[in-house]
């Protein structure tokens, strides 16, 4: 009966042990890839207050305090107005 136990005890260890090894990738590969982007990621003033001066940290523009965005949001933004004209 004891070693019923133990067995029992054992693999629910290894299980436990398996899956959370498992589970601590999946969030390590999910991190680096937000460091990798936030790195990466370059960050203007929508109104262009400072012509096209990038930043690599979102926050606030110095001269109109506006939120900075993504330079790539700002160009689906920008191909996005210029195929909708009004007529």
């Amino acid at each position: 009966m004891k070693k019923q136990i133990i067995t029992a005890a054992l693999l629910f260890t290894a299980t436990m042990f398996i899956t959370s090894c498992g589970s601590n990738n999946s969030e390590t590969k999910t991190e680096k890839s937000a460091i990798e982007e936030s790195a990466t990621a370059q960050y203007k003033c929508p109104m262009k207050c400072e012509g096209e001066k990038k930043y690599d940290k979102p926050g606030q523009c110095p001269k109109c305090n506006m939120d900075l965005q993504k330079v790539e949001e700002m160009d689906e933004q920008h191909n996005h107005d210029s195929t909708h004209t009004n007529h």
